[in-house]
């Protein structure tokens, strides 16, 4: 009658139990990406950076400044007429302009550079999106499961501690064993620390989301999107490894490096300079104007133009090789993440088809049989815990598989999948 009267008031405190408070307004994954990449310093200085290379892209290619030339020609030192202006023949005050013509190779390449630089700057601002998405994905799904966790920690522990004072209740009475007595406290331990680490856990993952999203990392999460469903297509997204961000910041260095070794080889093109002058010379004397042209002479290349081209030309096989790499490296990170979200799908499947609904019927069938007198009260513990332990597997895996998932669906263009608010 005893144990039957406590069985009641433990499945009576099972459904009065109140559940913990939720956040107003939660956060989903959608606005953690907007909020991040709105806030995000580093999209701040690669704007700049944008920014920069469109001003220094106005200045190339253009001819250089114009050279004001001043002096005086031919004036004597000795005799009469030295240091005279106006009494000798040649003697002229002389002033006029100077202009330098650099070959056309030479400010196209100019003009290609500049181009390079701008379209460098914009494919690393994009590719620093792309990492601050994936990044804050992976941080919003660890904090997502951790929470997860906690919550449940959080709205069973009255049920363990009731289980636990029922056993110590039985034993006072003597009704119960001390092995039950002991058994209930040492679950109600163990329950303790999992919920400690939980929360351990759990305030770590929001202070890396924190980075990213300062005090909102503090709401509750709302459930995440269908993850279970891949972005696009497996064959599209291995197809589409060459759209890599990543490679196409390593294109437009490569452009980049392609314009400064065209600009090397112009070198050993010959610019021209102009001189326009006009010649005041006495009153007596008629005044006079020049006009020169100077030619460049670039006939020492093998140690001046060559050794600068073999440079370039260099520095142009070694991103070359390291876009190789960098593909061969992105490849296998692809196949690998795809092998991960399709292991963890699969694993979810097996935990809410399997696993955790044996592990509640247990649960619920050792409460039972507390009930009716024929199960001890430490095997309700033990089948608690177990189902707790499962919980919090479920919960990793379900981060592991939103991490992927993630990777995957920022894999070229996170400003496109954002823009397009994709459900995950």
């Amino acid at each position: 009658m005893f144990v039957r009267s406590l069985s009641a008031l433990l499945a009576t405190a099972l459904v009065l139990m109140p559940a913990t408070a939720a956040y107003s307004d939660p956060l989903s994954f959608e606005q953690s990406i907007e909020l991040a990449l709105h806030r995000a310093p580093e999209l701040q200085a690669r704007a700049a950076m944008v920014e920069a290379a469109q001003h220094a892209a106005v200045a190339a290619g253009r001819l250089p400044d114009p050279e004001l030339l001043v002096g005086a020609v031919n004036v004597p030192m000795e005799g009469r007429n030295a240091w005279s202006f106006d009494r000798e023949e040649m003697t002229m005050r002389e002033i006029g302009v100077m202009q330098t013509f650099p070959n056309s190779r030479k400010r196209a390449s100019e003009r290609e550079q500049a181009e390079a630089q701008i379209k460098t700057a914009r494919a690393r601002s994009l590719q620093e999106q792309q990492e601050i998405a994936v990044q804050v994905s992976r941080a919003w799904f660890d904090v997502y499961a951790a929470q997860k966790v906690a919550l449940s920690l959080e709205e069973s522990r009255p049920e363990v501690m009731l289980q636990a004072e029922v056993a110590r209740t039985a034993l006072a009475s003597g009704r119960g064993t001390a092995a039950d007595a002991l058994a209930a406290a040492s679950a109600v331990g163990e329950f303790e620390d999992r919920l400690l680490e939980a929360r351990r856990i759990e305030k770590i993952a929001r202070i890396e989301l924190a980075r990213w999203l300062g005090d909102d990392a503090g709401r509750e999460l709302s459930a995440p999107g269908p993850v279970d469903q891949l972005p696009a297509p497996r064959e599209v997204l291995l197809a589409s490894i060459h759209q890599h961000v990543a490679l196409e910041t390593l294109d437009a260095e490569l452009s980049a490096a392609d314009a400064r070794l065209n600009l090397a080889r112009a070198q050993k093109r010959p610019d021209i300079t102009t001189e326009l002058s006009y010649g005041k010379r006495g009153d007596v004397y008629g005044d006079m104007v020049s006009f020169q042209v100077r030619v460049g002479l670039p006939i020492f290349g093998g140690t001046r133009q060559d050794p600068v081209i073999a440079a370039r030309h260099a520095e142009l096989e070694q991103l070359r090789s390291e876009r190789e790499a960098q593909l061969r490296m992105h490849t296998a990170e692809v196949a690998q993440q795809l092998e991960v979200w399709e292991s963890a799908r699969a694993r979810i499947q097996l935990l809410e088809r399997d696993r955790l609904p044996i592990a509640r019927e247990r649960s619920r069938a050792t409460l039972a049989g507390f009930q009716s007198g024929q199960t001890a009260i430490a095997e309700v513990l033990d089948a608690r815990i177990d189902e707790f332990a499962l919980e919090r597997e479920h919960a990793k895996v379900l981060a592991d598989l939103g991490a992927a998932w993630a990777y995957l669906a920022y894999l070229n263009y996170p400003t496109r999948t954002v823009a397009g608010s994709a459900q995950p």
